[in-house]
């Protein structure tokens, strides 16, 4: 994986792989919440702690989101009469 930034862009490549939930968890959470540089530490620490319970959330519920879609798909094949792809599809 390859990361760089352009001013507020990040460009983030892969080599035949997908970004999964970590990634657009930890993204997420980059975007939605920030720490002051100058806070004091205590509250930098409390900061850090929610800042990474909130990805913890976001990727649990992002994953839930990835299986219910791909269970809906498998739905809708097996409807349509075509169980191969189905069962390709629910093993992925």
């Amino acid at each position: 994986m390859i990361n760089g930034e352009v001013g507020d862009v990040v460009i983030t490549t892969t080599d035949n792989a997908n970004l999964g939930p970590e990634h657009w968890a930890g993204r997420v959470t980059e975007q939605v919440i920030s720490i002051g540089e100058d806070a004091h530490p205590f509250l930098v620490e409390q900061a850090r702690a929610f800042k990474d319970r909130i990805r913890h959330v976001v990727h649990y519920y992002m994953t839930e989101a990835i299986n219910e879609d791909r269970s809906r798909v498998v739905t809708l094949l097996r409807l349509a009469g075509h169980h191969d792809l189905a069962n390709s599809v629910e093993k992925l």
